[in-house]
């Protein structure tokens, strides 16, 4: 897929509603930053009225410290994802084929029921397996800041060499699943009737051999959005293009099983290529019954 294509086609679908989709597209952020910003604002206040060390942000032994961290998580789970759903709803109306679009208002899919249930059951099922790829990264990471604090041996430096390597890869293999993940909303809204656990398992398979595409808008996008004003304007677009190849994705799936079928179809009903010695075998039993 052609990424200038594709950001072309998809800045004309943005062409007379670019103000409403950028509103749309700029809630699950500002939702997110906002309960970010919150919970960093009560560590300020801890740490300026001298109620826990610096050092106590990193260890999780304060009480405050942890409700802070988990009442906002609760937060972002329950405000981001059901906006992230409904982003996605409207965005796959505007770039879906003539008779799948689907034209409803902001407000009346966010309030389903079905749109709480399945986008936060996605989302816990997405931070529950990024959280255990990331382990083995945090364990190997562990371990090589353990054996760089020491003097160094033969075998402490190959042990720590090999820490940092395998502390690269895991997390190398935990970006590309974030990266398969980046699908899951807008598969939930295509496929309605798979569960949130099957759309997450679906996503990994869906993304294989396309991470390329979203990491390629995303460095389109990316100096754009590193500015306030333009942030906006570049995350509509970025998350239209999105939309859009999802889409050309699924129809590349569906081309692609039914010419298979067909294949097997053709190959079941051509005769013509079955060996000459077996179709005289094939007659002679016919002969003798």
């Amino acid at each position: 897929m052609k990424i200038n294509e594709l950001i072309r086609y998809s800045r004309g679908l943005l062409s007379g509603r670019r103000a409403r989709t950028m509103m749309i597209c700029i809630l699950p952020l500002g939702a997110e930053l906002f309960f970010r910003f919150a919970e960093a604002a009560v560590y300020s206040l801890l740490l300026y009225f001298g109620s826990m060390e610096p050092i106590m942000l990193f260890g999780g032994d304060s009480p405050v410290q942890l409700s802070a961290s988990a009442a906002s998580g609760i937060l972002r789970l329950l405000t981001a994802a059901p906006l992230m759903y409904a982003a996605a709803y409207r965005l796959y109306g505007m770039t879906a084929e003539v008779p799948q679009k689907r034209c409803e208002s902001f407000s009346r899919i966010l309030l389903r029921k079905c749109t709480f249930k399945r986008s936060i059951s996605a989302a816990m099922w997405t931070k529950a397996a990024g959280l255990l790829a990331l382990s083995p990264a945090v364990f190997f990471g562990t371990a090589a800041y353990g054996l760089m604090g020491e003097r160094l041996g033969s075998s402490e430096a190959f042990l720590a060499a090999n820490a940092v390597f395998l502390t690269g890869v895991s997390v190398l293999m935990w970006l590309s699943l974030k990266v398969s993940f980046s699908a899951v909303p807008y598969l939930l809204v295509r496929f309605p009737k798979l569960t949130a656990f099957r759309t997450v398992l679906y996503s990994v398979r869906f993304m294989k051999g396309r991470k390329r595409v979203p990491l390629k808008l995303l460095a389109v996008y990316l100096p754009q959005m590193l500015t306030i004003i333009g942030l906006p304007y570049a995350l509509t677009k970025l998350m239209t293009a999105f939309s859009l190849s999802i889409d050309i994705f699924i129809k590349e799936d569906e081309y692609l099983e039914t010419d298979r079928a067909f294949g097997r179809h053709r190959r079941s009903h051509n005769s013509g290529k079955i060996p000459f010695r077996k179709k005289r075998r094939i007659k002679a039993a016919a002969d003798k019954a």
